[in-house]
């Protein structure tokens, strides 16, 4: 397979640690935090069981120890003691305060909705390169979320977070390149964003970039990849990556036909909720599915006979 990293790619991965660059991990509710927020947490479970109240380490960032009171507060949901002691660690420049207010006001978790309010709070963040604020406000302005739709400025704040090494962030940029959405389209960069994500085990990237290598988006079919990559990205939880595999086993796509194996796959999705895995069984058993064609080529096709026209990939713009 080609190199993934493009000459233009402004770092080096060789210098970013796997927990450094993933500073975002999933909590109990799928979401991601920092290693900071983790330690806070962990901090205050502490204060829980011992009484004694948290206090930052010597030569802790400024706002450290109104940041623990304030993860202390939330473990115990007193709301207002959580806004007050946050505020109080982001106006000293707390960045990890500053995203969680930011969080809090987007989602109204414990106050009002207020996504100004909340823009508010990630900017403030983005002053210290925080990957999740950067990462966050990207979305808001990629989907037009309190604020103008502006997928550009999205790319433009994924890239920031892609840069410091950030896995969600590289794909969603991935997906922009892919889509050609703020961005030139181009299936090499969006490929080379996807592998960097998926390298550190980043789920949805594997899936992506899996997809791309089994359909041949950048001119490449390599199915053994795109087979370990799917049972990877399932692995870590994407039901839709279930589907994908299923499709693989399905079409005897590298391996060997099963459509057994691939109606199991579906019902797996299925059970997850997923509903991709409900048309693809159902298209299996009704048997209109062509051995070799995946759903995304069956869906060309059909573009195709409505159009009369058949969809012909662009040329990726040369990168300088």
């Amino acid at each position: 397979m080609r190199s993934l990293l493009l000459a233009g790619l402004s770092f080096a991965v060789a210098t970013f640690s796997l927990q450094a660059a993933a500073q975002a991990q999933p909590d109990a509710k799928g979401e991601a935090r920092t290693e900071a927020q983790t330690e806070a947490r962990t901090d205050a479970s502490a204060e829980t069981r011992t009484g004694t109240k948290p206090q930052a380490k010597p030569g802790a960032r400024p706002g450290e120890d109104a940041f623990l009171r304030g993860m202390q507060a939330k473990s115990k949901r007193n709301i207002s003691l959580v806004l007050k002691e946050f505020a109080e660690a982001g106006d000293a420049g707390h960045a990890d305060a500053q995203h969680l207010l930011g969080l809090m006001h987007l989602r109204g978790d414990g106050v009002k909705t207020d996504p100004t309010h909340a823009v508010q709070w990630f900017e403030r963040a983005l002053t210290k390169n925080h990957p999740l604020a950067a990462t966050t406000l990207g979305e808001m302005h990629e989907q037009g979320n309190g604020v103008a739709k502006n997928p550009a400025r999205a790319a433009e704040l994924y890239e920031l977070a892609a840069n410091i090494g950030f896995p969600p962030a590289q794909t969603k940029l991935g997906a922009l390149f892919e889509a050609g959405s703020g961005v030139p389209q181009n299936a090499h960069t969006a490929l080379d964003w996807y592998s960097l994500a998926a390298a550190q085990g980043y789920w949805d990237a594997q899936h992506r970039l899996g997809k791309m290598l089994r359909d041949g988006k950048t001119n490449e079919i390599d199915y053994k990849e795109a087979l370990r990559l799917f049972e990877a990205s399932a692995k870590g939880g994407n039901s839709f990556a279930k589907v994908s595999l299923g499709e693989m086993y399905a079409d005897g796509m590298g391996v060997k036909a099963d459509r057994n194996k691939a109606a199991a796959l579906y019902r797996e999705a299925i059970k997850d909720g997923e509903p991709a895995g409900k048309r693809a069984l159902a298209e299996l058993m009704s048997s209109k599915k062509k051995p070799g064609v995946t759903m995304v080529a069956m869906a060309s096709k059909s573009a195709t006979e409505k159009t009369g026209k058949a969809s012909v990939a662009k040329k990726p713009a040369v990168e300088k």
